[in-house]
């Protein structure tokens, strides 16, 4: 009997020993995980890739490395194709095209590495787990619903003429955010309020916007507003018409997105109309804290909450009436400390 009870104390102390190594090995194991980002010369990836690195200093059992993908489709595709070799443990896609990452997300299912998408998705979600970003038509709309509200208040006779400056041709946050702004204008195309004077490409950068911008102002300098794309194609827009002789937001109005560090700035300067927030650094944050709770816990948000997985983070527009609420860094989150992800 004597035997038989220091056998189980004996069972008892091998288990308890075996749980806490357990336990211990889960606690120290170390994970591996990549950033692809779109690029690393914009503010608003800038703010991203913050975000990202906020949440990433919460785990000490975390090693995230932030790729640039130099706004290279081809780029970006190679650089997963490596880090899939390398047999990581999860990737986080920020994709410069919908279509152009698919490949390489069925590759990385196939692989059994989890992805999530952050800031833009790609076209197929069955290749990704799930999603943090805008609703980019919605971003469209209060631009265009703000753009418009303001020509009604501001004398300015019909029709208004205005300048569409869009992002990269092909690029889903593109299109999507482009449909937006044409749900609100269209109606007031059709009753000839509002003239569409030039709607071209100016690829999310500075330099694109300026030589596309000085083109337009060649032919014609009767503009009312320009829908920019984002704050740095508004910012070249700005270049090219005080080029012209123009004032900017007195000569010619300028709405703007992502009220990146460039835009805020500009609207403090009077240059800027007014950029929509819509949270750069929350989906960096966020993406990091979705892909440890589906290491650590396989945890994943709730089935039928979110469509298609993507939870879509809160956008406002950012004028000169809060411009000094945003936060530095582009992320345009109200001050305090990140809220918590909602699953």
């Amino acid at each position: 009997m004597h035997h038989l009870k220091g056998f189980v104390l004996i069972s008892l102390c091998v288990l308890l020993v075996f749980a806490a190594v357990t336990l211990s090995a889960q606690e120290a194991k170390k994970y591996s995980v990549y950033l692809l980002e779109v690029g690393f010369d914009n503010p608003y990836f800038l703010g991203h890739i913050h975000g990202a690195q906020a949440a990433a200093s919460n785990y000490p059992n975390l090693d995230l490395v932030i790729l640039d993908g130099r706004n290279d489709p081809a780029t970006q595709a190679t650089q997963m194709i490596q880090v899939i070799a390398k047999g990581v443990d999860g990737i986080l896609l920020n994709p410069i095209t919908s279509d152009a990452l698919v490949p390489a997300a069925k590759e990385a299912k196939q692989a059994g590495i989890p992805v999530f998408c952050t800031d833009r998705d790609i076209s197929d979600p069955n290749f990704r787990l799930a999603a943090v970003g805008s609703d980019q038509k919605l971003i469209g709309r209060v631009a265009a619903n703000y753009a418009v509200k303001f020509l009604e208040g501001s004398g300015i006779a019909k029709p208004w003429k205005i300048v569409i400056l869009e992002g990269l041709a092909g690029a889903l946050a593109n299109t999507e955010r482009t449909a937006g702004w044409y749900e609100v204008l269209q109606p007031l195309i059709d009753k000839g309020e509002i003239t569409i004077v030039a709607d071209v490409p100016a690829d999310w950068a500075r330099e694109p916007a300026v030589r596309k911008m000085n083109e337009i102002l060649a032919k014609t300098k009767d503009i009312h507003l320009i829908l920019a794309s984002n704050d740095e194609i508004a910012a070249g827009a700005i270049v090219a018409l005080e080029a012209a002789g123009l004032t900017p937001n007195k000569d010619v109005f300028l709405v703007g997105v992502d009220a990146s560090p460039v835009g805020l700035q500009l609207i403090k300067d009077g240059k800027l109309l007014a950029t929509v927030a819509h949270q750069a650094y929350l989906q960096g944050y966020w993406a990091v804290e979705m892909m440890m709770k589906y290491l650590q816990e396989k945890k994943l948000p709730p089935e039928g909450k979110w469509p298609n997985n993507y939870i879509i983070t809160e956008n406002f527009m950012v004028d000169k009436s809060n411009v000094e609420e945003v936060g530095p860094f582009g992320e345009p989150v109200k001050a305090g400390p990140a809220p918590e992800l909602p699953y």
